[in-house]
This record gives structure tokens, C-alpha cells and sequence, in this order.
């Protein structure tokens, strides 16, 4: 963003940590799957990707096995993992999940777990207040998952839009029943709450448009 003008404290490093730092002191847990997207400039590794990935790598690497599983951001970010001797995958399998970022449709099987569409929600009341979350969507039926973004400036795209369009950011999904999509925000003060179905949410965001309590 500073590249093209716009001005950010660097604030992200510190907030993926700390979301980091609380899932292993909750959960304990023996690995940790990055499911791509780790670095943002797709054509290069900036600098400030290079000391951020080398220094989130060296951070962890005494608590926790680090797996990383290459998104569409990531060109380059094996060029970096190289210099701590970590491997990038282009899905990772488990006895029970199957997990790849999404941007390239490898197929349903077990409990696929996929990143890729940034789900998101967006909440407005009736004087135009609004409230973006990121949110976890599952799909019992195809056995589906799809998990947020733990960026700090780009909580993803509302999925009462892109989950229901025509056009997914997701190939896979075009073969997937989207109204059977439930929708769980994750917040700080609440953890997670369920929203029930997104064909609901869809229909209520609906209404309220019909009725003219707030513009798109």
C-alpha cells in the first residue's frame, strides 16, 4: 500500500502473531497449515516480505511445525521458505482433511478446507452503521469449509455477495450448493457466533434493499 501512495501503520505482522500466539496457548497444537496467500506482491518478494516471513518463521519454529500450502500470492515465497529449509505445498492431506487454498479446483474429498475466497460478513443496521467480520463458512452437505482471512486491513469480501455469484473467486465452488453454506463470524469479543444460513442472510440483506433502509 505505501508503494502505491496510500499509508499504513505496520501494524499486520504484530496482529497475525497475536491471533498466532492465543490458537497455540488455547489449542496446543502439533502443526500449523498456512493455506496460501502468506506474502501480498505476486511478482516479486518485497523486502519487507522477506524480513516479515523469515522473522514469523524463526518466531515459531521452536514451538510449532510450520506448514505452508502455496496460494495465488505466492510465487515467490518459496525462495524464502528455502532459507529455513521449509517446504510449499500445493495441498496438504491429512486422514481426515484435505486442504488447499482454492484458486485452482483439485476436487472435493474428505473435509476439504479452503482459503482463497476471504469470507467475510457484512452487518448494517437501519441508519447505515456497518460491521465487517471475517467469518468461517461450512457446507455439511458437500463437506466444505472455507476459512477467513487473518489480515488486519483486508477482512475479504462479503459472502452474501461472492458466495451466491455466479462468478466465484473459487472454482471448486461452482459444483457446490451455496445457500447450504453456514455462517460463523469470528470476533474478539465473542469468539464465534453462528449467523445460520447464508440464503437467509442473503434474503434479509435483500429486504432490507427493497425497502430502502440502506444503499448497497
Amino acid at each position: 500500500m505505501n508503494l502505491h501512495g496510500l499509508f499504513l501503520p505496520k501494524m499486520q505482522l504484530k496482529h497475525v502473531e497475536a491471533r498466532i500466539d492465543s490458537i497455540i496457548e488455547r489449542y496446543h497444537p502439533e502443526f500449523l497449515i498456512i493455506n496460501g496467500d502468506f506474502k501480498q506482491e505476486f511478482s516479486r518478494n518485497l523486502s519487507q516480505e522477506w524480513d516479515d516471513i523469515v522473522h514469523f518463521i524463526d518466531r515459531y519454529a521452536d514451538k510449532i511445525k510450520l506448514k505452508f500450502v502455496r496460494g495465488n500470492h505466492d510465487n515467490y515465497l518459496i525462495t524464502i521458505l528455502k532459507q529455513r529449509g521449509i517446504d510449499l505445498y500445493e495441498y496438504y492431506e491429512t486422514d481426515e482433511y484435505y486442504i488447499y487454498h482454492g484458486d485452482k479446483d483439485r476436487g472435493l474429498r474428505k473435509l476439504t478446507m479452503l482459503g482463497h475466497e476471504h469470507p467475510s460478513l457484512v452487518l448494517r443496521d437501519r441508519i447505515g452503521g456497518i460491521v465487517k467480520m471475517g467469518c468461517f463458512v461450512y457446507n455439511a452437505e458437500s463437506r466444505v469449509a472455507i476459512t477467513p482471512s487473518l489480515s488486519f486491513y483486508s477482512t475479504g469480501t462479503d459472502v452474501t455477495q461472492s458466495l451466491l455469484s455466479e462468478e466465484h473467486f473459487t472454482p471448486v465452488l461452482k459444483n457446490v450448493d451455496a445457500k447450504k453454506f453456514r455462517v460463523f463470524g469470528l470476533t474478539d469479543d465473542f469468539g464465534l457466533v453462528d449467523f445460520g444460513w447464508l440464503s437467509d442472510l442473503q434474503q434479509e440483506r435483500d429486504r432490507h434493499f427493497d425497502q430502502g433502509k440502506f444503499s448497497p
